[in-house]
């Protein structure tokens, strides 16, 4: 085998890994909340490319770190439909985006925390977010 060859297999072995983690951890999240596919239902790949190009738009200090001096603040406004993203935890967890009511996620929000310490709710409109730290302070900020 030449070193081409060994090196797309090793590329392709890493996205497998990487995919099978993401299932787990998808596995896990619809076991630990009741009527999960009720509920939610996780981004397609039409959808995560427009959930990135937002999360591209924040302006990060640190990789996972949002710059929130550059952005503004709004008071909390009523949401329907919107995307949960997690800022914290192991590199797969970045890639899993999840659909839902944005009472049902605020209200399972002990299970979010178990997945991730800081949370990113993006309204569908793809302007506006709430921030979720640790302590379950919520801050609302759109981009202009």
């Amino acid at each position: 085998m030449n070193k081409e060859l060994l090196n797309r297999k090793l590329v392709e072995n890493k996205r497998r890994l990487k995919e099978m983690r993401i299932n787990e951890i998808k596995s896990d999240i619809m076991h630990s909340i009741e009527d999960f596919p009720k509920k939610y239902r996780f981004a397609d790949e039409n959808e995560i490319r427009r959930i990135e190009i937002f999360i591209d738009k924040l302006p990060f200090s640190l990789p996972a770190k949002i710059d929130f001096s550059s952005l503004t603040k709004s008071d909390i406004t009523e949401h329907n439909s919107v995307w949960l993203c997690f800022l914290s935890g192991c590199e797969e967890i970045f890639s899993i985006y999840i659909h839902g009511n944005y009472k049902d996620i605020i209200n399972d929000y002990e299970t979010w925390f178990w997945v991730s310490d800081y949370l990113l709710i993006v309204d569908e409109d793809f302007f506006r977010f709430i921030f979720i730290d640790d302590n379950f302070n919520l801050t609302e900020f759109y981009i202009d």
